[in-house]
């Protein structure tokens, strides 16, 4: 079993293939649910932005929407607005957010899966499975092709913690991690807590001489690291005051214009709804139907190994390495602070919420399977692109069920 090591050694690919790659995922997202999606929130955001206000005119209902002071204002931070501001700039109400956050951006998702690999994965008919793999055997491929707000802000969020992890695992270069993970952040607020992993991955860039020798450490490099993080809060910190007149993320709380759902019986978060995540991400099964379509799964999602079956190689990477501490140091801060939210994800092809931390879960997978990758590897592989097409399909068929 090779696994390259996570240093820069293997010879980065050229980016024509990359962008190559891009283009056709890209090309195969779009048209797998065709569409436009009347969850656009963040183009309408967009507009809002480029009109010099922060709340919108025409939402489209209540959902991912909190009304205050007589104004509709979008929940989700704003980052993915922002990416779309230059192009509703241009084209206006024809700009398409499923098309450019949702299968561009899965696209360049994918491209910069296939870097990823290639650093880890010397074999080069390896690294293509891989990427088949975290580019069509996810729920990514699912949430790109859906286009509505709580999607593909999980595929911004996965594009950008998987560029923190590409320069991870080459230069290191701490603005540019940095930078990475503030865009996550600014997308999906939990994904900043994989921080412990880049901070551990990065350590002999900022403490080479160890931790016990604290006046060595290079303070340059964290602050350089870390400033984004702190940029971007100062930022958070003014767009909610400037909508609620308050710093705090209450933009959820403050819902009034919807009825009090059930799951929320204890407040937003509360850690009694850990039982019900663990359930969804670990036992939500297919719903069997005596009549055609015969195999339909539930609004509440489907089990995480079922969507992905590779993914149950995660836990079998070397328990001893500091990278794979690292990235289990970076994945249950998340997992655990997601889980104490009411909502499950509901109405999803899989635990949606996951895909938060998918990046740390790509790292491990890749270091549980090592390389040669073995015929039950390529089975996992071929059954995970199955399922998510099965996924892709029913959706576009609306077959569903609730």
């Amino acid at each position: 079993m090779v696994v390259a090591d996570t240093s820069a050694r293997s010879r980065p690919l050229p980016w024509l293939l990359g962008l190559a790659v891009a283009l056709v995922v890209t090309i195969v997202y779009q048209y797998s649910l065709a569409g436009e999606s009347p969850f656009d929130q963040y183009r309408r955001l967009a507009q809002a932005f480029l009109d010099g206000r922060a709340y919108l005119i025409d939402p489209p209902g209540y959902i991912e929407v909190t009304r205050w002071g007589g104004r509709d204002y979008v929940i989700p931070p704003p980052f993915p607005a922002l990416l779309m501001v230059p192009f509703v700039a241009v084209f206006g109400d024809r700009a398409s957010q499923p098309l450019l956050l949702g299968a561009v951006a899965g696209g360049l998702h994918a491209m910069v899966v296939l870097f990823i690999v290639t650093r880890m994965v010397d074999r080069r008919s390896d690294r293509w499975w891989l990427t088949v793999l975290f580019t069509f055997g996810t729920i990514v491929w699912f949430m790109a092709a859906t286009g509505s707000i709580w999607f593909v802000a999980h595929v911004i969020a996965a594009l950008a913690l998987s560029i923190a992890l590409l320069e991870t695992l080459g230069q290191k270069r701490p603005l540019l991690i940095g930078v990475a993970i503030a865009a996550a952040f600014w997308t999906r607020l939990p994904s900043v807590l994989t921080l412990p992993f880049f901070l551990v991955m990065t350590v002999d860039q900022w403490a080479p001489y160890g931790l016990r020798r604290w006046r060595t450490i290079r303070l340059g490099y964290l602050n350089a690291l870390l400033a984004p993080l702190a940029v971007v809060t100062l930022l958070n910190f003014g767009y909610n005051w400037l909508r609620f007149g308050t710093i705090a993320d209450v933009a959820f709380r403050l819902r009034n214009n919807v009825p009090n759902e059930w799951w929320f019986e204890k407040g937003s978060f509360h850690v009694s709804y850990i039982p019900r995540h663990l359930v969804t991400m670990l036992w939500s099964l297919p719903v069997l139907r005596p009549e055609f379509p015969y195999v339909l799964w539930s609004m509440s999602g489907l089990a995480i190994w079922i969507t992905t079956p590779a993914f149950l190689f995660a836990p079998l990477a070397p328990v001893l390495a500091r990278s794979t501490w690292a990235a289990w140091a970076g994945i249950l801060p998340t997992l655990l602070a997601l889980m104490t939210f009411g909502n499950t994800g509901m109405v999803q092809f899989g635990y949606r919420f996951a895909a938060d931390f998918y990046p740390l879960l790509y790292f491990l997978t890749i270091k549980g399977m090592g390389s040669p990758l073995r015929p039950i590897h390529k089975t996992a592989i071929v059954l995970a692109v199955v399922v998510n097409l099965w996924g892709v399909i029913w959706e576009g068929m609306g077959w569903r069920t609730l």
